[in-house]
């Protein structure tokens, strides 16, 4: 299930080498004062939260995401749950830099806790709950796997990432974890934003921004 074809890889290499050149620049200017810190976060977490709704259908501009969750402002002619929306994505993200370091390996837990933050008070049924039934997913001409097979196939998946027996470097990993979660298809909502944090805690544990 986990052969993965890699003859994308001579195609992708410069993107790789540009990419690490980067990481390596950043890792060199750390660490950085608190402050700067503390705004780059800031920055990040609107712009992350903004693009990873955005992407589902929330309707709030980059400048209303940021009055929501820097002001606490309610903007008019935005549903309810578009305001959580936003501002449990930021809660996520907090969470995501409260576990992560440069030893962290994912686990099932920590993607149920993301899953659980992220449909708070939205779908509290759902949330941090692995799907009982079945799934199908507009536009894609694939059915994800029977819900009886959920919690073995996330965890091979987590073991695959975890071992890394193709050695893939990070930005492959994280790919692929991208790929197969959303295959996989854990939960009945909430799925494209949660891979999208915890696919990123692969890339943070590497000194990623």
């Amino acid at each position: 299930m986990w052969n993965i074809d890699i003859k994308y890889r001579e195609e992708l290499q410069s993107t790789f080498d540009r990419l690490y050149d980067k990481v390596a620049v950043l890792k060199r200017s750390r660490p950085l004062p608190n402050i700067a810190l503390q705004k780059i976060k800031e920055s990040l977490s609107i712009e992350w939260t903004y693009n990873s709704n955005s992407i589902e259908g929330n309707t709030l501009t980059l400048q209303e995401t940021q009055m929501v969750l820097q002001e606490g402002i309610t903007v008019k002619g935005k549903s309810l749950r578009e305001h959580f929306e936003a501002k449990n994505h930021e809660k996520a993200i907090n969470y995501l830099f409260s576990i992560v370091d440069d030893s962290y390996e994912i686990r099932a837990i920590d993607i149920l806790s993301i899953h659980s933050l992220v449909l708070n008070m939205i779908e509290e049924d759902f949330a941090g709950r692995l799907r009982n039934g079945g799934v199908r997913i507009s536009g894609a001409n694939f059915i994800p796997p029977n819900a009886n097979k959920v919690s073995a196939l996330l965890d091979e998946l987590i073991d695959f990432v975890t071992t890394n027996p193709m050695q893939l470097n990070d930005i492959e990993l994280a790919t692929i974890f991208h790929h197969k979660f959303v295959w996989i298809h854990p939960f009945f909502d909430g799925n494209g934003r949660t891979v999208r944090l915890a696919m990123n805690l692969l890339l943070m544990r590497k000194g990623f921004p």
